[in-house]
């Protein structure tokens, strides 16, 4: 499907009275910069003493993904020391000293083989390798250029090229040690969007017949590559949000109709149905957006703290009509289809999370135990959190959290203390049940990993993808 881009310009360009600050995209960062570095932030505390071992969950630290600021040879001593003691489940790499894949290589290598040694899982090495302006490896670090999203969905055969991004993607991201790939987005560019800004370059396009088949292209790519998992993202759908969920608390999406929100769910459909029927959920996953989405869940909850967006919706049966209990813009209450979603599902980063400005560390981790009930497997938290989190989640798994924090975890989830622990106890067991079956599916890093140039994986490829993107 071939389309000008001198058309798409102009329709950048009248797209409506939009400041600058409004258009500017500039891609997620880490916490802060000291965070991720040995030597930084101290960890927050949890709400109580820790856990004598005999009574702790060793599947805890795998439902965390922390930020790692910086790439070096040796990697950072305190997550050396979260691996050994903690067994932590997944990274998200920044590399804002511009190393080489060969140095991340090598990096990822020592801890993987770390994590072995002390009889610890492999972890999640992921990275945003989506599309040109959130690549984090690029041609700078030994990585192929990767076309934005919007030049995907532009393409003449737009099925090729997002299978062909895909497999480069996976292919060098596999040679350098990495496993998980945060993107390609799923999100419809809306032209009045909140975040016009940020949809313009990342989304592939505004017509979801147009993204659904890329998106399913990228997932049999993936899949078939072997060795990376997929999260695409923003579910269940951040592309006609009201404003940006980085700094502001109550987002929510503006589609007010079973049909507009249908539009922004169609490529999440797409890609669920056709992962479902290959059977490749293992290899594949959703980012869950902050966002509030008033039509599916009445509530009023973000979808990070939802149940019935991340278990009921997410999760349900797509042969079944749900009630979900949201209203659309007149006040009825429509129904939708289930998901019949199976892969992982990641929460959007907490430290860019509007919600969390000004909380203590003990509220943050409440409200990371209430995104975790509701049904996300991984959470993305800031390094200095984690072991705090972990001790909280302990906390509630052991049955030893104080009584004040207590009743304040229940409060805000509504439910009784006994309740709350034994669903609690039925989440930890899902959902390290499909975070080990996705390790166990792309295998151990140190297995894979190539040599000199990442590039080098997927040098066949790149002519072809090229062209197809000019």
């Amino acid at each position: 499907m071939l389309r000008s881009r001198l058309l798409v310009s102009l329709l950048v360009l009248t797209a409506g009275a939009c400041s600058v600050d409004d258009d500017a995209y500039t891609p997620s960062a880490p916490p802060e910069e000291s965070d991720s570095w040995e030597g930084g932030k101290e960890d927050a505390p949890s709400p109580g003493p820790e856990v004598p071992a005999a009574e702790q969950s060793a599947d805890i630290g795998q439902f965390f993904m922390v930020d790692h600021y910086g790439v070096t040879p040796e990697g950072y001593a305190d997550i050396r020391n979260k691996i050994k003691t903690k067994n932590l489940g997944a990274i998200i790499l920044w590399n804002p000293t511009n190393a080489s894949g060969e140095t991340l290589r090598t990096m990822i290598r020592g801890y993987s083989q770390m994590a072995a040694d002390a009889g610890r899982d492999e972890l999640f090495f992921a990275s945003d390798q989506e599309e040109k302006s959130t690549q984090r490896f690029s041609a700078a670090h030994g990585f192929t250029g990767l076309f934005g999203g919007n030049v995907l969905g532009d393409s003449s055969n737009v099925e090729r090229v997002c299978e062909l991004h895909a497999r480069i993607t996976a292919r060098e991201m596999a040679s350098a040690g990495m496993n998980m790939s945060l993107g390609t987005v799923s999100d419809l560019y809306t032209r009045d969007s909140g975040t016009r800004g940020m949809f313009r370059q990342r989304a592939i396009d505004s017509d979801p017949n147009v993204i659904g088949p890329c998106i399913t292209a990228m997932s049999r790519a993936y899949r078939e590559e072997g060795h990376v998992v997929f999260i695409t993202k923003h579910f269940p759908g951040l592309g006609n949000a009201s404003g940006n969920t980085d700094v502001d608390a109550s987002v929510h999406t503006r589609s007010t109709t079973k049909i507009a929100m249908e539009r922004e769910l169609a490529p999440y459909r797409a890609v669920s149905q056709a992962v479902t029927a290959a059977n490749g959920w293992n290899y594949f996953g959703a980012m869950i957006s902050h966002a509030s989405y008033p039509i599916l869940d009445g509530s009023n909850s973000p979808g990070t703290l939802s149940s019935t967006i991340l278990t009921t919706f997410l999760r349900g049966s797509a042969s079944e009509q749900l009630a979900l209990g949201g209203k659309d813009g007149s006040g009825a209450s429509p129904t939708f289809a289930g998901m019949g979603f199976r892969g992982l599902a990641i929460s959007d980063a907490f430290w860019t999370w509007g919600a969390t400005r000004g909380l203590t560390a003990i509220q943050r981790q409440r409200l990371m135990a209430r995104a975790f009930l509701a049904g996300n497997d991984i959470l993305m938290i800031a390094k200095s959190d984690f072991s705090g989190a972990w001790g909280y989640f302990q906390l509630v798994y052991a049955d030893r959290m104080p009584e004040a924090e207590k009743q304040a975890l229940a409060e805000a989830t509504g439910m009784r203390w006994d309740a709350l622990r034994a669903k609690f106890r039925a989440r930890i067991e899902e959902s390290a049940a499909r975070i080990r079956s996705a390790k166990a599916a792309v295998g151990r890093s140190t297995t894979f990993t190539g040599t000199g140039p990442a590039r080098n994986a997927s040098s066949e490829l790149t002519a072809e993808y090229r062209a197809l993107g000019g």
